[in-house]
């Protein structure tokens, strides 16, 4: 049995959000938007609320970067898949990713075709399990 994805964006850009939004094939692959923040901060109230599969967030942000959020969130949701999707083609983050179990790291501007596979390999994960 496949269940509808359930993806949380956060990136401190709205333009950047609706950009990434763009390139998701929501419909066809059972994909569905339950929730935006602007910061780690925001996130972590609004993941409770929401019961994300996926979290897709930025690193740079005001208050809460990706990196924080991720190793704070995971304590609390270990079976969330957290994508990174950055500007930053930087090794260092790509390597602190990885420390805090970032499932992937997706760089902009993001490609359709690379975030709807990284979106339904999670989603197989998921099923899987």
């Amino acid at each position: 049995m496949t269940v509808n994805l359930r993806v949380v964006m956060i990136d401190n850009s709205h333009n950047a959000r609706r950009d990434i939004e763009s390139k998701i094939n929501w419909v066809e692959n059972d994909f569905e938007l339950v929730g935006e923040a602007s910061n780690g901060e925001e996130a972590l109230a609004l993941l409770p609320h929401v019961s994300p599969h996926v979290v897709l967030t930025e690193i740079r942000m005001p208050r809460m970067d990706g990196i924080t959020f991720i190793e704070t969130a995971k304590k609390r949701w270990p079976n969330i898949k957290y994508i990174i999707i950055s500007n930053y083609d930087n090794f260092d983050y790509l390597r602190q990713a990885m420390k805090v179990g970032a499932y992937d790291y997706i760089l902009k501007p993001v490609k359709a075709d690379e975030i709807n596979q990284v979106l339904n390999r999670a989603k197989t994960d998921i099923d899987s399990n």
